[in-house]
């Protein structure tokens, strides 16, 4: 099971890879605490989380609920960025990624989204794996 999931990581972070065009040339190593570490040079590394949103059970009672579980998930990983830190990258960025066009198109209904999730990751990003849509949510 450890192995499908690291195979599944590889799989979004080369589609998120990409997908976004402000994605940093460099190269890209697989860790743990954070998932990835983007190596740009030698002096700048960038710690890169991955993880997936349930939409299932946020989608069930509408916008409001996805935007709750959503801050949700975030300060969820916020209690793990503590962690991350020790490693003194220069920069954290979250993926959250979901299989939902539904869910994708509420949080794009959201007046700036950006405005309404805060985070001590430097970017935090909602992935649509099925319409590769990219929305940067801080």
């Amino acid at each position: 099971m450890h192995e499908r999931k690291k195979s599944e990581e590889w799989i979004v972070m080369r589609y998120f890879r990409e997908k976004y065009e402000l994605f940093p040339k460099g190269k890209l190593v697989k860790s743990e605490s954070p998932d990835f570490i983007l190596k740009v040079n030698r002096r700048k590394q960038i710690g890169i989380e991955l993880t997936r949103f349930d939409h299932l059970a946020a989608g069930k009672s509408g916008g409001n609920e996805v935007i709750h579980q959503l801050k949700k998930l975030i300060t969820q990983k916020e209690d793990k960025l503590r962690i991350y830190q020790k490693k003194l990258l220069n920069e954290y960025w979250l993926i959250i990624s979901v299989e939902s066009l539904d869910v994708t198109l509420e949080i794009k209904d959201t007046t700036a989204p950006g405005s309404i999730f805060t985070s001590t990751f430097d970017k935090v990003f909602f992935f649509d794996l099925f319409s590769a849509s990219i929305i940067q949510l801080r």
